[in-house]
Formats: C-alpha cells, sequence, structure tokens
C-alpha cells in the first residue's frame, strides 16, 4: 500500500543512533554536506519503505520501530525473510541504479531518517567517503539477513521462535523488544499464531524470556541460546 507519512527536519548531531547509522559515521564536515537535504518521516503499519524490484530514490536508515524484509519467490508469493535493525539503511542499491532486492514493511509505526539518492550521488562525487560507507552499510544489511536464514534450519518451532528473540534483540540493540504479532511470526516460520502462542508459553515457563505489557517481551540470550540443539558440521 501507499505510505501514509509526515516529515521534519531532523538534527543528525543530537540523534541516539548515531554510532548506528551511515551518515553518523561520516566526519562532522562531509555529513554537513548532506545534513540539510536529510529528513526524518513516519511511516505507519503495513506502509511499504522500500520495493523489491524497484529503483529507491531516497536511501531511508531505521530509527525507531520494527521492519521486516520480504522476497518474492518462485511461486510469485513475498514471504517474510528477517527483521531490519535499528541504523541499517535502505534503499543503497537505487545509488547504484539497481533495483531493491526485497521490500521492507513496517510491522508498527516507525521512524526513519531519509535522504535523496541523487543528493548522495553528488556527494560521492565529490570526493567524500560517503559511498565507502555505504557500500559498508549493503555488506552489513547482507550479513544480518543471512542469520534469519539459521533459524530455519533448527528443529521445533520453539527452538526456531527462541533463536528469533535472540536475533529480534541483536537488530533492536536492546534486550526488551516489542514482539511483532503472532501472525507475524507465524508467518515468517511458516506455523500458525496457536503454535506462535504456545512456543512463547514454554520459553516462558522455563525462564528464557520475561513477559511484559504491551507486547514487550525481555530476552535471556544465554538461557535462549543454551536449549538449543548442539551439534557439529
Amino acid at each position: 500500500m501507499q505510505a501514509k507519512t509526515s516529515v521534519r527536519a531532523t538534527n543528525c548531531q543530537g540523534c541516539a543512533i548515531r554510532e548506528l547509522c551511515t551518515l553518523g559515521r561520516l566526519e562532522p564536515e562531509e555529513r554537513a554536506l548532506i545534513e540539510s537535504r536529510v529528513r526524518e518521516r513516519i511511516f505507519h503499519r503495513d506502509d511499504v519503505l522500500v520495493e523489491e524490484g524497484k529503483i529507491s530514490s531516497f536511501v531511508r536508515i531505521v530509527k525507531v520501530g520494527t521492519v521486516f524484509a520480504y522476497r518474492r519467490g518462485l511461486d510469485g508469493r513475498s514471504r517474510p525473510i528477517g527483521a531490519v535493525s535499528r541504523g541499517c539503511a535502505l534503499g543503497t542499491f537505487g545509488i547504484f541504479d539497481r533495483p531493491n532486492p526485497a521490500s521492507c514493511v513496517a510491522l508498527k509505526t516507525v521512524r526513519v531518517c531519509e535522504f535523496p539518492v541523487v543528493g548522495l550521488r553528488e556527494t560521492s562525487a565529490c570526493g567524500s567517503k560517503l559511498l565507502a560507507h555505504i557500500t559498508l552499510s549493503v555488506v552489513e544489511n547482507f550479513a544480518a539477513l543471512t542469520s534469519w536464514s539459521e533459524a530455519m534450519r533448527l528443529p521445533g518451532v520453539t527452538n526456531q521462535l527462541a533463536y528469533i528473540l535472540v536475533l529480534l534483540a541483536d537488530a533492536n540493540k536492546a534486550s526488551i523488544v516489542e514482539l511483532p504479532s503472532h501472525s507475524a511470526l507465524a508467518e515468517l516460520l511458516g506455523t500458525r499464531r496457536e503454535t506462535i502462542a504456545r512456543a512463547l508459553g514454554a520459553l516462558e515457563l522455563a525462564g528464557a524470556i520475561r513477559r511484559h505489557e504491551r507486547k514487550r517481551c525481555e530476552v535471556l540470550r544465554s538461557p535462549l541460546l543454551a536449549r538449543l540443539p548442539q551439534g557439529t558440521r
């Protein structure tokens, strides 16, 4: 669906995710070259931040909120392949005039910083290190998404969910995360909502997670990883 968003100016200097952000890694004088073009944009549930197969006109860096990446299969159906972490730059393939390899969709209200691809190309042409940082971001995004495929190789939905909860905590850079809906988690793991509810209950009973109000969950990394099957290649 078309995103209905609000836009406002942003302040890179005071940003809470500056250390995670592609722009934040730049030297102040280089960041100043494009900071005036940066805008904060708010997306709402089910809004599409970038669309698979399309060339993005903007690069969008996730500041707050949960975003799932979707990839279209050979049967034409889009399926979730993982969550996008805070500080992740979306639409970077547009800088190279290449289409997005996946769609990214807001699971709840999401705030991003966005800047036009044209401006990034102009800045890079002036000898800025921005292109190097963008390339690094592409590499980091790919590495992060490959981790989600590891969860699918584990036996049993409860073990898969345990692994995913750790990945969600890593993506949010926090031990307390807001869980996606049971429907979203079920779609990710190819199961039913009822199975997700039972698996979460089992993990809570085992002391591997602590549930909080409003779908918030404390992820206890060590107990979650300890319950996973151990093996060697």
